[in-house]
């Protein structure tokens, strides 16, 4: 019996491999991935495709799973579509075999068993001669050998061409293989459950994948690495170790000579940047692919050191590995008191200075925080985990033809929402005709009516991925028009029952949903019955399936499911539709969840009824939230308990005591009362000195204490950071203010006060959008008074983006920091990993006199992870994947005095007329060039390349003809970039 049962099961496992690979061979000829991988044990993705692809494929959020191959335990197999794709750029090559590098492999030829002279060695792997037949396999690999392994490890030079490898949290291999090869690997390895590789190394992916672009030569790279650790096939654990960190050093240096060419490539497009020749000539044969790794001789000319934003020349890649002692004996890392002498000399030999005196005063900071303020373009260390989400924190907006019904909507997401996380706004119905807003948005809530031309964007957006909740919403009829609404009774209170939530009271549409039985596929249990009964009414069969087309024609197929039904008439009341292509889904709810008890207290039975069901119905509104739409929630207990007040503080003043009591001399005017307050529209202010009595602090009224420093501000941080003489000399610390644009917005104060608040209770982007404010956010205000008859003065729209450059190059041009990859998009939001929102600013300007007042406000997520991402986080993952790096996290005093530091270099550069260096460092930072858009000139949608900035700070693009027009943005607040207009001048 034993015998008869194992044949079968050898029998079932070889027909299970057989069916996999003819699969395999299908796929593949259809230009589809086939991704085999491991998950940690207990674990199962369900194939999410994001999960099945690789975090290093480019593509990897537009796969799709089509096909399931492989299902055994923690290791599925499944198709992607559309074929992954791998930059393999900062790759290194593989060394001529046989080598240790990365991992042990054997010679490219068999050693052949005869005398050699005999025999010719064979190939050791010979691919078909079909090149239709040939594919490139991403393989990955856990870094930590499991020596103790019984499996005898699958070497892979056996199943093809070794090309590329890089190495990170997890090792990463690309070879070409044929398709027989790669079927002959899948089964020694995922399909005969021995995942182990060369070194015994532990195998999590094999995948198929397109490789674009060239690894850099290891020879090359090799030459500026040390002496290498293994020198053996056999080696100890702690070798291992070491050899690790060769590994890691290596693609440190792969990494750095890239972002290097870059910048000399761009740096040889400038006509006053001197020409530099590489001191490695690469064969002819292999130039192009080496091109990144060109390594140059410094300069010799000499040149003074660098003004804080000043653009230099980036440092050799063999400077930055091979003699770290003596980049840091440059100028980088200069004493304060030697810097604050070379910027003061350097502002002496000025040959013209600016009429105000404010203007022209260079920060004392070391030149060294900007001296590589150019020589990065976005670096390609990053490899951003799924994306890393949107670009700005996801909206959620509420589209309604009531207002009563929105505001009821807006009230209890806000209760049900997570904190921080999204931005919840209201959306008219011209805005949802321009779309500006689909990218943005993680969930539309829909209420009442909808007309047709709206109602077919809104289908769109949830046809192509959109999360949609309708609330009493005719939009069910654009989603599933196959349902009709059967009349109950209007404002009637109706039992309804969804999952475990059992003959709940809610208030109810006038309608209830029900499959139109004129329709084919729909039935009763009881049809032909038409006689009235008290007893339950048999439950409708509903559709589990439907076609719907988008704007596009394109037909995607939904998958309908009732949640939740009405219990006297047995129709439902809660539904879900899912799109199977796009992942979109749609909740559709007949019951008023948006309603709060409070708007039925003219009723008294209703107001009851419905106080006894309010719990109820904020878990059932939870979780279909959580569940069902993706969106993240409070926890049960945050939401059931009390939202606690916010409690305000007082404030505090800092700086020197002179330019204190200038200020206050200077508000004596304003005073007013016999407490001496200034009021103004939006804030009471009230500067106390020791024998005052500060009022108690509110969300209107805020008391500033004169002699006293606050226990959570280090001002001693604050203030050696800061080299400046007037931006952030003067500050008011507020522990929780509602916006800091309220204490210098009406008021002319001190030109370069800073307002720093730790926490805002009501801030306010750009075109009055939310500006979420969590604890963590690096948030100023400042009021900078610029003369109208400086350089400055004639081109104040400019400001916001001299602001912007300098809180980027804060970073950028830091000699530790500049490896984040932070940048600036236009006009005004700061992005990191090139599509993460992490902060932004507002700026208003307001004419007195000769003078403009400038208040601008600011925040960068510097300790918050949410809403998206925040700096630090940042540096926590460059360290975890750069070990030997170990940047210093950032301190909230000394970023902000750093940022402090950066906008008055600029100021100072702009206003002596040196436009054409801000310029050259704007276009460094941003992430326009050459970025195609759409325009519309003349009611004509038309396609343009951004070609920069004109004088105003409008972009500047270059039709398809040739002609070079300035664009501005259409008014909408979601994107600026959408929706660009040629303005018409009179």
């Amino acid at each position: 019996m034993l015998t008869l049962y194992y044949v079968s099961a050898t029998l079932m496992q070889s027909w299970r491999i057989q069916r996999a690979c003819n699969k395999i061979a299908e796929q593949l000829a259809q230009s589809s991935s086939i991704a085999f991988y491991a998950l940690q044990a207990g674990h199962d993705d369900g194939f999410d495709a994001t999960i099945a692809s690789s975090e290093l494929c480019a593509n990897r959020n537009a796969a799709k799973v089509t096909d399931i191959l492989w299902l055994h335990g923690n290791q599925h197999g499944c198709c992607l579509r559309p074929l992954q794709t791998v930059r393999i750029t900062p790759w290194i090559s593989f060394p001529a075999a046989p080598s240790w590098l990365p991992f042990d492999y054997a010679a490219d030829a068999l050693t052949p068993t005869a005398t050699p002279t005999d025999i010719e060695p064979q190939p050791r792997i010979t691919l078909s001669a079909d090149k239709t037949q040939h594919l490139q396999l991403l393989l990955e690999a856990q870094v930590e050998r499991d020596a103790a392994a019984h499996f005898v490890p699958v070497r892979l030079e056996n199943y093809g061409k070794l090309i590329a490898w890089k190495i990170d949290s997890h090792l990463a291999v690309l070879i070409e293989t044929d398709v027989e090869h790669f079927t002959q690997l899948l089964i020694m390895t995922f399909l005969q459950n021995n995942l182990y590789i060369n070194d015994q190394l532990p195998l999590i992916r094999i995948e198929s994948v397109q490789g674009e672009g060239q690894p850099q030569p290891f020879e090359l790279l090799a030459n500026h690495l040390k002496r290498q650790s293994r020198n053996s096939a056999e080696i100890s654990p702690e070798g291992w170790q070491k050899h690790l960190e060769d590994l890691r050093g290596l693609c440190v240096l792969a990494h750095q000579a890239i972002e290097f060419e870059q910048q000399k490539n761009r740096t040889e497009l400038k006509a006053s940047a001197p020409k530099q020749e590489p001191i490695v000539q690469p064969p002819a044969a292999v130039q192009s692919s080496v091109k990144a790794v060109a390594v140059v001789e410094p300069t010799t000319k000499k040149t003074t050191p660098a003004k804080p934003t000043k653009l230099k020349q980036p440092a050799t890649a063999e400077n930055l590995l091979s003699k770290p002692r003596e980049v840091e004996k440059t100028p980088t890392t200069m004493p304060a008191a030697e810097s604050s002498q070379e910027s003061k000399s350097a502002q002496a030999s000025k040959t013209s200075t600016p009429s105000k005196s404010f203007v022209a005063v260079k920060p004392n900071s070391p030149p060294s925080e900007s001296a590589a303020s150019t020589s990065r373009k976005r670096p390609i260390l990053q490899r951003n985990k799924n994306s890393l989400g949107e670009c700005k924190p996801l909206n959620v907006l509420v589209y309604s033809d009531s207002a009563s019904a929105r505001d009821s909507a807006i009230a209890t997401l806000r209760q049900l929402l997570e904190s921080d996380v999204y931005t919840i706004y209201p959306l008219t119905p011209q805005q949802a005709g321009q779309k500006h807003w689909i990218e943005q948005t993680a969930l539309l809530v829909v209420c009442g009516s909808v007309p047709p031309n709206i109602g077919q964007i809104l289908v769109d957006y949830f046809l192509h991925g959109g999360k949609v909740l309708s609330l009493c919403s005719d939009i069910l009829h654009f989603i599933l028009p196959n349902y009709r609404t059967a009349e109950v009774r209007e404002h009637e209170l109706v039992q309804f029952s969804y999952d475990k939530w059992q003959r709940v009271k809610m208030m109810h549409h006038i309608f209830c949903y029900q499959p139109s039985p004129v329709k084919k596929n729909f039935s009763t249990d009881s049809e032909e019955s038409s006689v009235p009964s008290h007893s339950r009414t048999p439950a409708l069969v509903c559709p589990r399936s439907m076609d719907l087309k988008d704007l596009a024609g394109q037909t995607h197929k939904l998958d309908v499911k009732v949640l939740g039904t009405e219990e006297t008439w047995n129709t439902p009341s809660l539904m879900l539709a899912n799109s199977l292509q796009s992942g979109g889904k749609a909740v559709f709810s007949q019951v008023h969840l948006e309603t709060n008890p409070s708007e039925f207290e003219f009723d008294e039975d209703k107001f009851s009824i419905l106080k006894q069901s309010e719990p109820t119905r904020i878990e059932i509104f939870t979780d279909l939230l959580r569940k069902y739409l993706d969106v993240q929630v409070r926890s049960s207990d945050a939401v059931a308990s009390a939202v606690p007040g916010v409690v305000f503080k007082q404030a505090y003043f800092l700086g020197r005591h002179e330019s204190k009591f200038e200020l206050l001399e200077k508000l004596r005017p304003r005073c007013s009362g016999p407490d001496d307050v200034i009021v103004t529209p939006k804030l009471t202010i009230k500067f106390c000195g020791k024998d005052d009595k500060a009022p108690v602090a509110n969300t209107n009224v805020l008391p500033i204490i004169i002699h006293s420093c606050p226990d959570d501000f280090s001002t001693v941080d604050y203030f050696d950071n800061l080299k400046t003489e007037h931006i952030g000399r003067l500050v008011i610390y507020v522990p929780i203010i509602s916006s800091s644009m309220h204490v210098i917005q009406d008021l002319e104060l001190m030109h370069g006060i800073a307002v720093l608040p730790v926490q805002q209770t009501a801030g306010v982007g750009r075109s009055n959008n939310q500006w979420l404010s969590p604890v963590g956010c690096a948030m100023f205000s400042t009021q900078l008074h610029i003369p109208m008859d400086t350089p400055l003065g004639s081109r104040l729209s400019l400001i916001q983006h001299i602001i912007g450059a300098a809180i980027v190059n804060t970073l950028r041009g830091h000699k530790l920091y500049r490896v984040l990859d932070i940048a600036l998009k236009w006009p005004n939001d700061i992005i990191a990993n090139g599509n993460i929102k992490i902060g932004g600013l507002v700026v208003n300007t307001t004419l007195l006199g000769s003078q403009a007042l400038v208040n601008i406000g600011s925040g960068i997520n510097l300790n918050n992870s949410k809403p998206t991402i925040c700096i630090n986080d940042m540096i926590k993952e460059y360290n975890a994947r750069m070990p030997i790096a170990k940047l210093p996290l950032l301190k909230y005093e000394q970023f902000i005095a750093l940022i402090f530091n950066e906008i008055e270099g600029i100021l100072a550069e702009v206003q002596n007329g040196d436009f054409k260096h801000f310029y050259a460092l704007y276009y460094d930072l941003w992430l326009h060039s050459e970025q195609s858009v759409k325009i519309f000139l003349e009611n004509q949608e038309k396609d343009a390349k951004i070609i920069g900035i004109d004088d105003a700070g409008f972009l500047k693009v270059k039709l398809a003809n040739g002609t070079i027009e300035t664009v501005q943005p259409d008014g909408n607040s979601f994107d600026m970039l959408k929706g660009l207009i040629v303005p018409k001048y009179n």
